[in-house]
């Protein structure tokens, strides 16, 4: 997918390089899919473990996009599109040595390297062959520090994101009837959210029907969706680039007075939640008001996640919304609000939007209908 021209190419790539020259690196080899497109414009993705799509080398006066030839086409037309001025570089035959060959070449001695994203084998083999005298420094969070605060422009890429996934979420369950199975669901919101116009969906869709609901990373299968059965589905869209991430809970055609009380309860404290969410307040001071009000309840092992995490090019970046959690929310993140309770052999109820945080409060980038019964 070819990105529009953009100047936030080059002032992500200048930021690289200000960080760089301040731990005292001549570069900064970044490896991680969604840090490489963040900086490059580069979409390509990896495939299994050790077949990367590609890396970008950031120094003090080049940016360089290295790939093998099997993207060479596609790296070269989207930095055409990139404003940082990125070379395209093609390393053939043996990598192993061509890619210190390039290090040398270009007058890097210290090298950057991202750890969270290196297998141990690829700097192992850059080790062996790396010019004496060369080091090898693993950093941490560089490109993810950059991405935690989302611009404007990034900001309207992420509400078209949340309704492509709205509008789906609409549309599938509009449709939904008994016996339909957790598999035929998750399918269909995945092809919709497509020809909504979404690159695919943010992560594997879930549909949790029954008991399964008590699971909440529940993978779909052939269990049918019953009348009167708790559902839970957790889905997302990405739209260049960009995720989305919500979850409704419900009960198809009728629910109990249980179902009820325990949606209640959930849904007052996501409402809780996200009325306490501003810039300046503590991520932990956040997860602790679904936490406590769900523990008043006497439900306290029954919420057995964080409240929320961020989202942006990764579905799961920083902040993370948890109750030993350091961080601190401010104007500019985007983080899920996401509270739950299971029971085993039962089923749970989770409620999820994604909000922007601003100044003031918030802005929630999902608006699809919330209720205990569909």
């Amino acid at each position: 997918m070819i990105q529009d021209t953009t100047t936030d190419y080059a002032r992500r790539v200048q930021k690289v390089r200000e960080v760089v020259a301040e731990r005292d690196l001549d570069g900064l080899l970044i490896l991680g899919p969604a840090n490489r497109r963040y900086v490059s414009g580069y979409t390509a993705a990896d495939g299994a473990i050790g077949e990367s799509a590609g890396m970008v080398l950031v120094t003090s006066d080049r940016a360089a996009l290295i790939v093998s030839p099997l993207y060479t086409d596609l790296a070269t037309a989207e930095a055409a599109h990139s404003d940082a001025d990125i070379e395209v570089v093609e390393l053939r035959g043996r990598s192993k040595k061509l890619l210190p060959e390039k290090l040398i070449q270009w007058g890097v001695r210290r090298l950057g390297f991202e750890r969270d994203f290196t297998l141990y084998s690829f700097y192992e083999d850059l080790k062996k062959n790396i010019e004496d005298g060369g080091e090898l420094t693993p950093v941490k969070g560089i490109v993810e520090e950059m991405r935690i605060r989302k611009s404007e422009t990034e900001l309207e890429t992420m509400r078209r994101a949340g309704k492509i996934a709205d509008d789906a979420y609409g549309r599938v369950t509009a449709a939904l009837r008994p016996g339909m199975t957790e598999r035929q669901v998750a399918r269909a919101l995945e092809e919709v959210m497509e020809e909504l116009g979404a690159e695919g969906a943010s992560f594997p869709t879930i549909v949790a029907a029954g008991a399964n609901a008590a699971r909440p990373h529940h993978e779909p299968g052939n269990t049918p969706i019953n009348t009167g059965d708790p559902v839970v589905i957790d889905m997302g869209a990405r739209y260049e680039g960009y995720c989305s991430d919500m979850t409704r809970s419900f009960c198809l055609g009728r629910a109990d007075e249980r179902y009820r009380e325990i949606y209640d309860l959930v849904l007052r404290a996501h409402d809780a939640s996200k009325e306490f969410v501003r810039a300046g307040v503590s991520c932990k001071d956040t997860d602790a008001v679904a936490r406590d009000l769900l523990k008043e309840a006497g439900y306290e092992q029954e919420f057995s996640h964080s409240l929320g995490h961020g989202v942006g090019m990764d579905v799961h970046e920083p902040p993370s919304l948890h109750k030993e959690s350091e961080d601190t929310l401010d104007a500019g993140m985007v983080v899920s609000i996401e509270p739950g309770l299971y029971f085993s052999g039962w089923g749970g109820v989770r409620i999820e939007d994604t909000v922007v945080v601003t100044a003031d409060g918030y802005e929630s980038l999902n608006h699809a209908a919330k209720g205990p019964v569909l």
